[in-house]
């Protein structure tokens, strides 16, 4: 089974957003309407929960609507909601799990910034996110990183779409614990990418200026762990 990082936007979704975080929660389940052309054009995806429709898969995301029309079965959850500056929904974050197996290969309209490289983000907004915000000097960063990362993996990210994989690294930032697991993870299938993530890791604590007590302590964390996952990648390749 495969699973990917989706959004729903749209009426009603990003518009009354006390009135859906109300009635809609992390874990949710969420169905989606098998689409049908009308006079020949695309018609988007909608989302419903508990039988109420809540908005549209998110332009850009034509797998969905590939995947529902080649008869694919799936299993959607609602993951977190997504808000702008001024406390505005502005997506709610699925998954979206293909639960058939006849199509093993994975389909490369599904990639995204989140599902590629998603734990990376969440390993920089641990140190970003170390003083209990990140900075916009910090999310500039973040997303610039976002951004020529996702172009390495292949990845022509959306307009919003490095902006939106930031904030979500940031609500979702890994802890020591995930920090190990991924860099585990990275020293086995991504060995090169470990010395980069040492120097975003360094460069994300001094951005502002000042290297704070929290900021320090996590870096010293990910220096180790990190020059570990490097010391692993080198007898991998001995």
């Amino acid at each position: 089974m495969r699973s990917y990082p989706c959004e729903i936007t749209g009426e009603p979704a990003t518009s009354d957003a006390a009135g859906l975080q109300r009635q809609v929660h992390e874990g949710d389940e969420i169905t989606l309407e098998r689409p049908s052309d009308k006079a020949g054009q695309p018609s988007p995806v909608a989302c419903f929960h508990g039988g109420r429709f809540i908005g549209h898969i998110r332009e850009g995301r034509p797998w969905v609507r590939r995947s529902l029309l080649e008869g694919d079965r799936h299993q959607v959850r609602v993951t977190g909601f997504d808000t702008n500056e001024a406390g505005e929904i502005a997506c709610v974050e699925i998954e979206i799990t293909i639960l058939n197996d006849e199509t093993p290969n994975p389909d490369p309209d599904a990639r995204s910034v989140i599902s590629e490289i998603g734990d990376e983000l969440r390993i920089l907004a641990m140190v970003a996110a170390a003083d209990g915000r990140i900075a916009a000097s910090e999310r500039g960063l973040l997303e610039q990183f976002a951004d020529r990362r996702a172009r390495e993996m292949g990845i022509d990210p959306q307009d919003g779409e490095a902006a939106h994989a930031v904030r979500w690294a940031g609500r979702k930032a890994a802890d020591s614990l995930d920090a190990a697991r991924i860099i585990g993870r990275l020293a086995i299938d991504r060995p090169s990418i470990l010395p980069i993530m040492l120097d975003e890791c360094e460069l994300m604590a001094e951005i502002d200026g000042t290297v704070g007590y929290e900021e320090r302590q996590v870096v010293t964390t990910l220096r180790n762990l990190l020059q570990h996952g490097l010391k692993v990648a080198r007898d991998n390749s001995a």
